[in-house]
């Protein structure tokens, strides 16, 4: 039985399609508070990985992967949809090929060449700030979309930010 830690990450990765149902039936507010719910084991899965001992191989592979689920999943369908807009989509265009690259270069790294910084926590964050705000936007005045958008742009700009920061890091590694 997989640990608690680590079904938490997985959870993620099991929301993207009841959450894609949500926002395609127009469920704007479920589809925020599911989104949200989904976000919060973000935090969840680590702390108590840490606090339990329970830190395994697996759960460091599958953290970042649900993570990208979520976030470029949910990114994905809002633009699909039509709920991003022009440039909340171009901000996640930037912020999807930022995670191919960098998912690149820690394929080719190895295992812990490349760790997460301080500043990736904080993309993360932003982007689902943003995807959040994005989501429930339909619902609320048309300002929020707006706020959403900006949002999303602070995390495009600290995911463009950090990707760099990878590259230089993974150049010196192979120069």
């Amino acid at each position: 039985m997989p640990s608690l830690p680590n079904l938490l990450s997985l959870s993620r990765i099991a929301a993207l399609p009841p959450l894609a149902l949500l926002l395609a039936t127009g469920e704007s507010w479920w589809a925020a508070a599911l989104f949200v719910a989904a976000a919060a084991t973000d935090f969840f899965d680590g702390y108590l990985a840490r606090q339990q001992g329970k830190v395994t191989a697996f759960g460091a592979m599958i953290d970042p992967i649900a993570d990208k689920v979520l976030v470029n999943g949910t990114a994905l369908l809002l633009a699909g949809l039509g709920g991003l807009g022009v440039w909340g989509t171009l901000a996640a265009v930037l912020i999807l090929a930022r995670e191919f690259v960098v998912s690149g270069l820690r394929e080719t790294a190895g295992s812990g060449a490349l760790p997460v910084t301080r500043i990736a926590k904080y993309k993360s964050a932003a982007q689902m700030a943003a995807l959040t705000l994005l989501i429930a936007s339909p619902g609320l005045p048309p300002a929020t979309h707006g706020a959403g958008t900006v949002l999303l742009w602070v995390a495009a700009l600290l995911t463009l930010w950090t990707g760099a920061g990878y590259v230089r890091k993974a150049l010196g590694a192979a120069g």
